[in-house]
């Protein structure tokens, strides 16, 4: 390509600015990339833009549909958050998004319209606003308004112009990164708050049903501690406690956390205090007024009380306090009302179940007792004593009730799958199937010729990169020196990474254990992508046995309770166990719903191998021969009544 005479090279001062530009930008976008959280970024993007381009004030504003929202604005001495909304179609900074591209206005004393002139007097300027939209990959984030440069009379100059486009290529990056997490999360907590709705309605029992709400809520929240009162005949009372299976609601700090229940149930609304060093809000401030000394005493910084009603009136309400302020997010403050709202619904159904009346039975034995009166004394006697001691020994003598478990199978204990962790092709195993390997032990060489070429012209580059800025140096020109610095440490930070995916084409074992894979040396000359199994690692001086339930016992069952089973390849020997994990989630989805135990089992002369079947019983709590006799059919009835009942 000719030279053109008239264009000049840049000068060294350029350069230097230039090059200071890119490494401000590339500081900038690692800022930016620090965090998803939109509320967090959204300040950081904003002092960002007004620290690097000298502004003194400005605004954000992102699209939501056909509009945009102001998020954060900042006049000349103060930030805050704001939220007002314009259509994309109208206003000054619509019309820059619709446009896509940046704009420049001042603002004359003599002309009350923003014209497109930029006045270089500092007589007619009196403000000046630069604006340039978010865009990326096609989609529009929202856009950046500034207001009056710091210097230069308050204007600001084409080099801003290219800053603010620059940082705003990247903040629509991030901003755009936070908004898609946003809506990830918010997908992950509505499925959480759908599952912990589907484990409080699944059961009519009150006080399970409020340690299901508390215990679960801690997927959801991070507090120090939960509680739901209930009220009954004015008197409120704590039931249940997070991570307690008892309570004793006579406890001096129950009933203290109880009164300030009743008292934020009976404002009619939900009380959060984010931090008691600063209350906000009018329900707020009474509430830290009244409460402050029993606050602090307990240590307590931020506290939300949900008041639990429905239209028939109120039932309780769920208390969560932390000694950490700022206790929920705006986000998670919405889901405690919709817990709240679930919560009410299960303690009105239970409630409504355990009031059905009973039908009077007294009248169908009216009969038998006149005959039963008319027997002579003795005779009365012995029957009485014989069905007190039938009664004793049907309700009083308890042993374990036995729980079977069904499509019992063995595997491997801490069982750990090694994958390719880079693409290559595998030249050698070093071990087989049924080998013992320890944690860091080799098992596979892959090669990767590409990988291979590639570091050592990497290699190449660096020698050629530090020859460079050593002559440069040695030629007193410090511009290009610091340019081949910067070359420099770039090429040397590739080839670390270079080093670290050749280190990586040695396959080791991230712990001990039996290799399990069947015939792994087959695997050998074999091209494989990153992530592709390769070899299957497993403990077996104990083994795992996992097998199903059905629902009407799963409740029975308890982690630590011991197991017994048998295997037909031992028909006369018993093995041990203990439950070590109940499944939440079923096995299948027929009629007849299991959900899956887990039962670890010491194996120390390896006699039960992975894949073995076997047949098990679960021993759980002891029951009397009633229980046994009436759980079936006690079950069946509640079934029914709840089925027919309006």
């Amino acid at each position: 390509m000719p030279h053109d005479p008239t264009v000049l090279p840049p000068t060294e001062k350029e350069l230097r600015e230039e090059l200071e530009r890119l490494r401000l930008l590339h500081r900038i976008s690692q800022d930016f990339n620090s965090s998803l959280e939109m509320d967090e970024l959204l300040p950081r993007v904003f002092d960002t833009v007004l620290t690097a381009v000298g502004a003194q004030g400005g605004s954000i504003w992102i699209a939501e549909g056909e509009v945009l929202r102001c998020r954060v604005a900042m006049g000349s001495s103060s930030q805050k958050l704001v939220d007002t909304t314009v259509p994309i179609e109208s206003g000054f900074v619509g019309d820059v998004v619709r446009r896509q591209r940046t704009t420049m206005v001042t603002r004359a004393m003599e002309d009350p319209r923003f014209d497109q002139r930029i006045e270089r007097s500092s007589q007619m300027v009196t403000l000046t606003v630069m604006a340039t939209p978010m865009v990326t990959k096609g989609h529009i984030v929202g856009s950046i308004q500034l207001v009056n440069k710091v210097t230069k009379d308050g204007i600001f100059d084409e080099q801003d112009r290219e800053l603010l486009e620059g940082i705003a290529e990247l903040a629509a990056v991030a901003l755009h990164n936070a908004r898609l997490h946003d809506a990830e999360k918010r997908a992950n907590d509505l499925a959480m708050l759908l599952e912990i709705s589907r484990e409080i309605t699944s059961t009519l029992d009150i006080d399970r049903v409020l340690h299901t709400v508390v215990n679960l809520a801690a997927r959801a929240f991070t507090f120090d501690r939960a509680a739901i009162a209930l009220v009954d005949r004015n008197r409120w009372e704590i039931r249940a406690v997070a991570g307690e299976e008892t309570v004793k609601p006579d406890a001096p700090e129950l009933k203290r956390l109880a009164e300030r229940g009743a008292w934020a149930a009976d404002q009619a609304a939900t009380i959060y205090l984010a931090d008691i060093e600063n209350p906000g809000g009018a329900a707020g401030s009474v509430f830290f007024n009244i409460y402050e000394p029993e606050l602090r005493e307990e240590g307590l910084s931020s506290v939300l009380y949900l008041p639990l009603r429905d239209d028939q009136g109120l039932l309780g309400a769920l208390l969560m306090e932390s000694r950490s302020p700022n206790l929920v997010t705006p986000s998670q403050l919405e889901q405690g009302q919709i817990l709240a709202n679930q919560t009410s619904v299960a303690l009105r159904n239970a409630q409504l179940y355990h009031l059905v009346p009973l039908a009077d039975t007294w009248g169908i034995f009216a009969a038998r007792k006149q005959r039963f009166l008319a027997l002579p004394r003795r005779r009365k006697l012995l029957y009485i004593g014989g069905g007190l001691l039938l009664l004793a020994a049907f309700t009083l003598i308890r042993w374990p009730l036995r729980v079977a478990g069904d499509s019992a199978t063995f595997r491997a204990g801490h069982l750990t799958e090694v994958r390719a962790p880079v693409p290559g092709m595998i030249t050698r195993v070093m071990v087989r199937e049924g080998n013992n390997v320890n944690r860091g032990q080799q098992l596979v060489q892959l090669r990767d010729p590409s990988l291979e070429a590639d570091r050592e012209a990497r290699v190449a580059d660096v020698l050629g990169a530090d020859r460079e800025a050593v002559r440069a140096a040695a030629n007193g020109d410090a511009a290009e020196e610091q340019i081949q610095r910067a070359r420099l440490g770039g090429l040397e930070q590739e080839l670390r990474i270079l080093d670290q995916q050749v280190a990586a084409l040695s396959v080791r074992a991230p712990s001990s254990g039996v290799v399990l894979t069947a015939r792994p040396e087959e695997l050998e000359g074999r091209g494989i992508r990153s992530g592709d199994p390769l070899i299957t690692i497993g403990r077996t001086d104990t083994v795992t046995l996992e097998f199903g339930v059905e629902q009407r016992d799963i409740e029975r069952i308890q982690t630590g309770q011991t197991t017994r089973l048998r295997i037909a390849a031992l028909p006369g020997r018993t093995f041990e166990g203990r439950v070590v994990s109940l499944g939440l989630l079923p096995m299948d989805s027929g009629p007849n719903v299991q959900f899956p135990v887990r039962v670890d089992v010491a194996n120390p002369g390896e006699e039960l191998r992975p894949g073995m079947a076997a047949d098990v019983r679960v021993l759980t709590q002891p029951a009397s021969l009633a229980t046994r006799v009436f759980r079936g059919p006690s079950r069946w009835l509640r079934l029914f009544w709840w089925r027919i009942r309006p």
